[in-house]
């Protein structure tokens, strides 16, 4: 996926992001690391492996703390979420991988760093690798519906969630293959979430 240095969220949406003080439900903050600080870093990476077993994905902001105060990244700190070197990072957690774009956001004077995650592809995004008290090899990690956090999949809710979104995507894979070998032929088949993601980076770039 390639990066996008512009466009994404504006100022203004930032500001309403903020503005409740909490996370939103498709919305984690991260206060401000290096992303060579492996600690912080699998912090990071478990919000987006939440977001990317969400439906419609979700947004990672870096440079936020839990209260939603906009601390903001120092430079020496902001130059090392570079989208190659974070790409990079994810997929030694994420099985099979994410998808997303990195913006850079200027607000008030403070820089930050917005992770727009896709929801998965075809089939939910796993843990690669344990990381003590924060990741689980083999684990699921969801956004989950009870407060706004990212946790192993906590009840049947998440869990039911999950599975729709996976069946959704395997009923649609299915109907792909059989408009190609000629067994469907009406009707255009509608744009996977994949595709309007894809899309709605075009507009970033």
């Amino acid at each position: 996926m390639a990066n996008s240095d512009t466009g994404g969220l504006t100022e203004q949406q930032f500001r309403e992001l903020l503005s409740p003080g909490y996370e939103p439900y498709g919305v984690e903050f991260k206060g401000p690391g290096y992303r060579s600080d492996r600690q912080f870093l699998v912090q990071v990476a478990r919000a987006v492996l939440g977001m990317a077993n969400r439906r419609d994905g979700g947004l990672v902001i870096i440079g936020v703390d839990d209260g939603g105060n906009a601390v903001g990244l120092a430079a020496d700190q902001r130059a090392t979420w570079d989208y190659d070197d974070v790409a990079a990072s994810l997929a030694e957690y994420a099985d099979p991988y994410v998808s997303f774009a990195l913006q850079p956001l200027a607000y008030e004077g403070r820089d930050f760093v917005i992770l727009h995650v896709a929801e998965f592809d075809e089939i939910p995004v796993l843990c690669r690798r344990d990381y003590t008290g924060v990741l689980r090899k083999g684990a699921c990690y969801v956004r989950t519906r009870r407060m706004p956090e990212t946790s192993e999949i906590p009840s049947q809710t998440e869990m039911r969630e999950l599975l729709e979104l996976a069946v959704d995507k395997g009923v649609r894979k299915f109907i792909e293959r059989a408009r190609a070998t000629g067994l469907l032929t009406s009707g255009p088949v509608p744009p996977t979430n994949q595709e309007r993601f894809d899309e709605q980076l075009e507009d970033l770039r």
